[in-house]
């Protein structure tokens, strides 16, 4: 990886990291906020439930990515494991070749849906922002887990299939043997 690609991953890294606690935050914060106004002082935010909604689609979706780079899925490998290299590679393949294009269909979707929006031109029910762009993250959070995915794919062509992002990280536990 060049270092031009690498500072443009390396942004995309930390984009995802503070947009992921910020979100976290926000949403924390703002329903804490909504309990206490509502039973305390038995009054709230109408929009409180809305934006508390949207900001956890958005954490969800930046989310997947994140999770991708992170090798933090779960990750079904026992058949996988016991193939021949070559054999294990090509399903490694196969399987992030299906990932990719079901991202692509859902950017394809997701900017109809999006476009649609943009030409009706209502706003969300209770935030004065058009749903447009409320929903953008549809486009916007599967064109970046594609993206996380052909990084993946990437490194099982280039032969490194330990750090491409299958099977158990080092950091997860281990089941002891009895034996031992």
């Amino acid at each position: 990886m060049n270092a031009v690609t690498a500072r443009i991953f390396g942004f995309l890294d930390r984009l995802e990291e503070v947009f992921m606690a910020t979100a976290l935050a926000f949403m924390t914060l703002l329903t804490f906020i909504q309990v206490v106004l509502r039973y305390i002082f038995g009054t709230g935010w109408v929009w409180s439930l809305e934006a508390t909604t949207y900001t956890f689609a958005w954490l969800v979706l930046i989310g997947m990515s994140y999770c991708v780079r992170e090798r933090a899925h779960i990750a079904v490998d026992l058949l996988v494991n016991r193939l021949p290299a070559v054999t294990r590679r090509i399903a490694m393949l196969t399987a992030i070749g299906l990932c990719v294009t079901y991202c692509a269909l859902m950017i394809y979707g997701g900017a109809i849906f999006v476009d649609r929006l943009m030409m009706l031109g209502n706003n969300a029910r209770d935030i004065p922002l058009p749903r447009w762009m409320l929903t953008s993250i549809l486009p916007l959070g599967f064109g970046l887990l594609a993206i996380r995915f052909l990084q993946v794919g990437w490194r099982v062509l280039d032969k490194d299939a330990a750090a491409a992002g299958f099977g158990e990280r080092e950091s997860a536990p281990h089941i002891r043997n009895e034996d031992e």
